[in-house]
């Protein structure tokens, strides 16, 4: 069929906006209109996520760089060589890295999000090594 592929990069995508969705505080939606989804991170940092399956457009996508405000995940759907240069705000995954998506996903956690490099948030509760002792009880004795 001519149009699997596109296919393909659409089902991908969707799959990948939800496993967002699964992370605590993350927002991920289809683009309307490209074959792209757009994210935010907790911290409020966007991100556009594309699939491609051929490195040529991959490499296309890569000279394009991220647009202003925002920084851009190629899923590349095969080996990504080891030459490839990638811009600054560029994270290029492969399946291997989709799986630390996948993790961070069933665990509802950022912690595999923040070792591929994404940006979240960090804990906003401190944990107080000291706790207050009632001056005097107030019931029970």
């Amino acid at each position: 069929m001519p149009n699997e592929p596109g296919r393909l990069q659409k089902g991908l995508l969707r799959y990948v906006a939800s496993l967002l969705n699964r992370c605590p505080h993350w927002v991920a939606a289809p683009a309307s209109g490209q074959d792209c989804i757009l994210a935010r991170s907790p911290s409020g940092v966007h991100y556009r996520i594309e699939a491609h399956t051929s490195l040529s457009k991959a490499r296309a996508v890569l000279a394009a760089g991220p647009r202003p405000n925002e920084r851009l995940i190629l899923i590349l759907l095969s080996e990504a060589p080891q030459d490839l240069a990638l811009p600054a705000g560029v994270h290029l995954w492969t399946l291997s890295e989709l799986d630390y998506l996948i993790m961070a996903a069933d665990l509802e956690s950022n912690a595999p999000l923040a070792h591929l490099g994404l940006e979240v948030e960090p804990p906003q509760v401190a944990l107080s090594t000291h706790t207050p002792i009632a001056q005097r009880a107030t019931q029970g004795y």
